[in-house]
């Protein structure tokens, strides 16, 4: 089922490019990667040490060059920073002029609240402050989460605030998840018997204009922009 949230963000990656996975967990998506893009040069990234991970590293404060990736990416990371916007100053600094940022996350929509908020073990409530999502609460663990603080980032943030980051407003395809519901996630039990998975996905393409009320997930993507310092 995450492979295809993978290769979401694997069509967002030029051939040959250097990439920086964020928020890397068990490996999975480095390990899809390897195997699948051998052409990139991947640096698998996280803040708890894991194996199959390259590097031990706080998202917010990336230990890279400047403009030496041609891609960033990840998936579900940015629902779980305390500081979105160092994230994503740090981001561009680590892009050269016209790389990608591309992060794939939940979204809130009609039917992905009423899963998150009363079946999963995150928090989904719209943060005060989208730049400071874990404030009110006097801070974060590691793990908490909060599914709710890609689409407040989103629709809070303008395009000229973007720009003082450097990187353009994102693009944003929603992505239907029915299949990934049945399989209730990091769980023992799965309702989703692997030789019903495609038909399943089936439902998730034929159902595609229904991705404003039913999307689980969100695909963004931003692009580095200029060659001057980030804000």
């Amino acid at each position: 089922m995450y492979a295809l949230w993978f290769e979401a963000l694997l069509t967002e990656v030029s051939p040959g490019s250097r990439v920086i996975e964020v928020g890397a967990g068990p490996a999975l998506f480095a390990r899809h990667a390897r195997r699948c893009r051998p052409d990139l040069a991947w640096v698998a990234t996280d803040l708890a040490p894991a194996p199959g991970n390259d590097v031990v590293a706080d998202a917010h404060v990336l230990p890279f060059r400047d403009g030496s990736a041609d891609a960033v990416v990840g998936l579900d990371v940015l629902h779980h920073l305390a500081r979105p916007r160092a994230f994503f100053a740090e981001a561009a600094r680590v892009l050269r002029p016209g790389g990608r940022l591309a992060l794939v996350e939940p979204w809130v929509t009609p039917l992905s609240f009423a899963v998150y908020r009363f079946f999963h073990q995150e928090d989904c409530a719209r943060p005060a402050d989208p730049w400071e999502p874990f404030a009110a609460a006097g801070g974060k663990d590691l793990f908490d989460g909060n599914a709710a603080i890609p689409r407040a980032i989103v629709r809070a943030a303008g395009a000229e605030e973007w720009r003082r980051m450097a990187l353009s407003p994102p693009r944003l395809d929603l992505l239907n998840g029915f299949a990934y519901v049945l399989t209730l996630g990091f769980r023992e039990r799965s309702l989703l018997p692997m030789r019903a998975l495609p038909a399943a996905l089936w439902v998730d393409r034929a159902l595609a204009p229904l991705a404003p009320l039913a999307a689980m997930r969100a695909r963004l993507v931003w692009r580095r922009e200029g060659g001057g310092k980030t804000a």
